[in-house]
């Protein structure tokens, strides 16, 4: 949906769902491999980008620099909120993902990074986004 009147702050579809797509590969490649830095680096950038914004964001950059440009106009717009939120809920669950793979605990740490991957991947593919849909739901009450 294009917000015209919509007064909120509004955001690219494809930002978060590229972010997404990036984090769904850099973690299953990392289980693949068995790589956990892989999930170091896969949370070490969703926490700057969310930390710091998408403006220094290095996935968001790629998108804002090279794919962006190449995309017709209108962009689809959404409101920011619930994609801030859902990045807030990936960025914990990889710092959790990532300091159980430091701490030996393997297994648990490859179960909460595959949470994220098959979330992010979900995201990423068919514009399901959980952690947005949780937002709404607790933004309503």
């Amino acid at each position: 949906m294009t917000a015209t009147s919509d007064t909120r702050p509004q955001i690219d579809v494809n930002l978060p769902r590229f972010n997404q797509a990036v984090v769904a590969v850099l973690t299953a490649v990392a289980f693949i491999a068995q790589w956990p830095l892989l999930v170091a680096l896969a949370f070490a950038t969703v926490a700057l980008t969310r930390i710091a914004g998408h403006r220094y964001g290095p996935w968001s950059q790629v998108y804002l620099r090279f794919i962006r440009p190449r995309l017709d106009e209108p962009i689809e717009t959404e409101w920011a909120a619930p994609p801030r939120f859902a990045q807030t809920l990936g960025t914990l669950f990889l710092g959790l993902g990532w300091s159980l793979l430091a701490l030996g605990y393997t297994t648990a740490g490859w179960a909460v990074t595959l949470m994220v991957t098959a979330l992010a991947t979900l995201a990423a593919t068919a514009r399901i986004c959980v952690g947005c849909v949780l937002y709404e739901r607790v933004a309503a009450r």
